[in-house]
């Protein structure tokens, strides 16, 4: 009886190890799957290209995450689209990242950028929760500029004012000032930037100029 006392009271003081191991176990294996794949989520963030190899390996990786962590996921559905994927391939992932992580204006944006070519009112409407969520997101500013160029006619008013402010913070702050070469290729690119500085005309002279010597500096591309 006393043997099976001690066997009793040891299975007892086992169990708070053991759940905790079983709950640890997942972020653990995680914690592996993101660590693989670095550094392709942070040059990503940064808007750095890498080779599509690299993108395709870190889908791989992140696929190994735990289905909660929802930034891995929106993480693994970004690398897709760099890699090549369908955009719209892409949608149940981000939904599912973004249902573990609503807050992140990253995972909306590029849940609009996933709609952006079949869905324009489902698109205008994440980029406006993304504009809302984090209107200052600075690694953002260039790809939401670029989404509310080619969704104007379908954002809200709200959403629209922001997207102003976007692309004036592509001219205003010098870090940034080449993410608005882009917008100057499309007509939608050219209204967004002529909206956003309707009143300050000495700014679009200075973009002109700042342009004219782009083009003698540099191959004249988006």
């Amino acid at each position: 009886m006393n043997v099976f006392r001690q066997v009793a009271t040891g299975i007892l003081c086992l169990i708070p190890a053991i759940a905790l191991g079983a709950f640890a176990v997942p972020h653990l294996l995680d914690g592996f799957a993101v660590d693989a794949a670095i550094p392709v989520p942070v040059y990503m963030i940064a808007q750095v290209p890498m080779p599509k190899a690299a993108y395709e390996d870190a889908v791989v990786a992140l696929g190994r995450a735990d289905p909660r962590d929802g930034d891995a996921a929106i993480a693994r559905a970004e690398a897709s689209l760099r890699s090549g994927a369908q955009p719209l391939s892409q949608v149940p992932t981000l939904t599912q990242g973004l249902t573990q992580v609503p807050a992140s204006a990253r995972g909306w944006t590029l849940l609009s950028e996933a709609w952006l070519a079949t869905d324009k009112e489902n698109a205008a409407r994440a980029l406006g929760q993304a504009l809302l969520l984090a209107p200052h997101e600075y690694w953002l500013v260039g790809p939401r500029a670029l989404d509310a160029a080619m969704l104007w006619p379908y954002l809200d008013a709200d959403a629209q004012a922001q997207a102003l402010e976007q692309t004036r913070m592509l001219w205003e702050e010098p870090l940034l000032r080449g993410q608005i070469r882009p917008l100057l290729f499309s007509s939608e690119g050219v209204s967004l930037v002529t909206r956003a500085f309707a009143s300050q005309q000495d700014e679009l002279r200075d973009m002109n100029r700042w342009l004219s010597l782009q083009r003698r500096q540099l191959p004249l591309s988006p």
